[in-house]
């Protein structure tokens, strides 16, 4: 483990300040202040004080301080504490004495002391002050050695702000995480949605949230609060058999393996990524969910049965290149070939997307197995799959409403009038940003 090992800082006397360089806790900062004019040096009467924060939990071995001073002469005191605990002084001394460097030096020498292994308490700052009495002490660099703070474990409270309690939970070991619980609410209105780090009144923009079973990683012990969704009527997205141009969604769906699959994002070394997920069919159709990530979306340019694949968000296009790859030039004039399926009627339409470079003709599809696909072009026909167009035109998607507070009471609009806007108005789209990710909607 990396708290087995010592770890070094060091500070080094630079234009009058202590730069830090080596291993730094995580927002540990420090304040460098001499009295006298020339970096490092202290003249008779003059002094260094240097002040570290940031070190809570952390284990002091040793410091060493990198000295000099002039020819035969320089005197002073040292003192070093933590918090308001003295752990290493030097009264005042000529700099030739043992205390100090046993020896007057031009050359830089380098002085350390043993801290024995010196915690550092939780708010506690690390100083060090020097004061010369006689000409002239010189410091350089002070360099600490130590042990990080070793890891907790943290425990989560859930506050659901309805009569149902959930048990906090402990980390088994420090930065394991938790399993986030579920509440079970039998509401008509509402349902449960997932955990918040603070309570929220009724709001339609919705902050942040962790869902049930997801692994939670606590930075301290803490509070989760429940966050409700309102229940709506569900519009369910088929795919599309009226192909136009505009914005789509490119999935495919097999139904021996109910794999589903979607493309997702630009070009990137010759394939686009695809989010993959199990879905059903119902009666022979796949629904699309309504909350499609905008980096799902491609424009598709339609002219009789040619067709340009545009990826939305970056509107850089999806084309054909050589070695049987997807390309992104900007100069590329390739086009697409697109055919629907014949297929009996009623049943989900499906298209075949195709396309020719080097006299090679290339059909877009996916590669891969059940943990990781990917959508590419391959040349070979009985591997080629039929494609799912989902219009973005045709989605319906209600607002909704989130709360913790299912049954009244509580904080009203926190998040509204504090929060920076998570939705943007894109053409006739909606973009919203939800838990980290994008998502697109039509405006109605």
């Amino acid at each position: 483990m990396k708290s087995l090992f010592l770890l070094i800082a060091l500070y080094t006397i630079t234009g009058k300040q202590a730069v830090p360089s080596g291993d730094i806790p995580e927002g540990a900062t420090c304040t460098y202040v001499q009295t006298a004019r020339n970096n490092g040096q202290m003249t008779a009467g003059n002094t260094i004080d240097l002040t570290i924060d940031g070190y809570d939990g952390v284990t002091l071995q040793s410091v060493t301080l990198t000295m000099k001073s002039n020819k035969s002469s320089g005197a002073g005191e040292l003192q070093m504490k933590v918090g308001g605990s003295e752990v290493w002084s030097i009264a005042n001394q000529v700099f030739s004495s043992s205390s100090w460097a046993g020896k007057y030096s031009t050359d830089w020498i380098e002085i350390s002391h043993s801290l024995d292994g010196r915690l550092v308490p939780k708010g506690a700052a690390i100083t060090l002050h020097i004061m010369a009495s006689a000409n002239s002490l010189y410091l350089q660099s002070v360099k600490l050695n130590y042990q990080p703070a070793q890891p907790q474990s943290y425990t989560v409270s859930f506050n659901t702000h309805i009569s149902q309690d959930v048990p906090s939970v402990t980390e088994s070991q420090p930065n394991t995480g938790i399993v986030l619980p579920s509440v079970e609410l039998d509401d008509p209105k509402w349902g449960f949605y997932g955990w918040g780090e603070a309570p929220c009144g009724l709001i339609s923009t919705l902050p942040v949230v962790y869902s049930a079973g997801e692994i939670y990683y606590p930075a301290r012990d803490c509070v989760l609060h429940a966050v409700y969704a309102e229940r709506v009527e569900e519009h369910p997205w088929w795919p599309t058999d009226d192909l136009s141009q505009g914005d789509y969604v490119i999935a495919l769906f097999e139904p021996t393996s109910g794999t589903f699959l979607y493309a997702y994002g630009e070009v990137d070394k010759g394939e686009i990524a695809a989010v993959h997920t199990q879905k059903e069919a119902e009666d022979g159709w796949v629904a699309m969910s309504a909350d499609v990530p905008y980096d799902a979306v491609y424009t598709l340019s339609v002219s009789h049965d040619t067709l340009t694949i545009r990826h939305r968000a970056t509107n850089t296009p999806v084309t054909l290149a050589s070695g049987g790859k997807f390309g992104s030039a900007q100069s590329a004039t390739n086009k697409w070939i697109i055919t629907p399926v014949e297929s009996e009627q009623e049943a989900m339409p499906h298209f075949v997307i195709s396309g020719t470079v080097s006299s090679v003709k290339y059909y877009f599809t996916y590669y891969g197995n059940s943990s990781s696909m990917t959508f590419r072009p391959t040349s070979d026909a009985a591997k080629q799959h039929d494609l799912l167009l989902y219009a973005v035109n045709d989605l319906v998607a209600e607002e909704q409403h989130y709360t913790s507070f299912p049954f009244g009471g509580g904080v009203t609009n926190q998040y509204t009038d504090d929060m920076p806007a998570y939705k943007m108005h894109i053409g006739p789209y909606i973009l919203t940003i939800k838990n980290g990710k994008k998502y697109l909607q039509i405006n109605e």
